[in-house]
């Protein structure tokens, strides 16, 4: 890889709120160093893949889960996190812990279309900014009109079971690879960043891996 090119790897789930204030961090990093040319690849994995389709709710699931005062400290420190990475995060709105296979499958068929930074963009936006349930076929039909992709044709393919083997097998792929949680940042193939971070800490990484060798 020569000097000023950086090719990135991002693996996320687009229902954890770490990846979303992390994909915006690095954004902002990688948009505040024009010399360095970057390529943004988004790797999906799935926090629950053995999720039911439909679900869970919210508030049940982390009452099971989490003490109140643990949920008040992680919902604080996600807040920090956002307002230092300059982003709108309403933890209050969202009602549903969704099943993401589907709106995986919505961003590799952006993907295949060049929009899939506007996909992901506007589900994270959907899910942790409007409270909306990306686990609904509606939502993401209507994310897809959002982004110029066809509608009627997410619709009928959100109805079957296109490219559900697909998504299975690359998140299987980043558990073979090591991934065991997310967000995981990959720069050029080898520098790894786990964690979200602040945009100053993404953009010492960026000056780290586009350093002339």
């Amino acid at each position: 890889m020569s000097a000023n090119r950086i090719a990135i790897d991002f693996f996320a789930d687009v229902s954890c709120p770490w990846c979303y204030v992390g994909w915006e961090a690095l954004k902002r990093a990688a948009e505040a160093r024009p010399g360095l040319s970057v390529s943004l690849a988004w790797r999906n994995f799935l926090l629950n893949p053995d999720m039911p389709r439909d679900g869970y709710d919210a508030r049940d699931y982390f009452q099971k889960r989490f003490d109140p005062e643990k949920l008040r400290a992680i919902h604080d420190a996600l807040l920090r996190a956002a307002d230092a990475a300059g982003v709108p995060l309403n933890l209050e709105k969202r009602t549903r812990i969704p099943n993401t296979i589907d709106a995986h499958r919505v961003i590799h068929w952006a993907a295949g279309q060049g929009v899939a930074e506007a996909a992901i963009d506007a589900i994270f936006a959907a899910h942790w900014v409007d409270g909306r349930d990306i686990g609904e076929a509606a939502v993401l039909v209507d994310i897809a009109r959002q982004i110029d992709l066809d509608p009627e044709l997410v619709a009928e393919l959100l109805a079957g079971e296109a490219d559900r083997d697909v998504i299975a097998a690359l998140h299987a792929k980043a558990v073979q690879f090591g991934i065991g949680g997310v967000p995981v940042v990959i720069l050029n193939g080898k520098a790894l960043v786990m964690g979200a971070e602040t945009p100053e800490k993404y953009g010492r990484a960026l000056d780290a891996a586009g350093a002339p060798q």
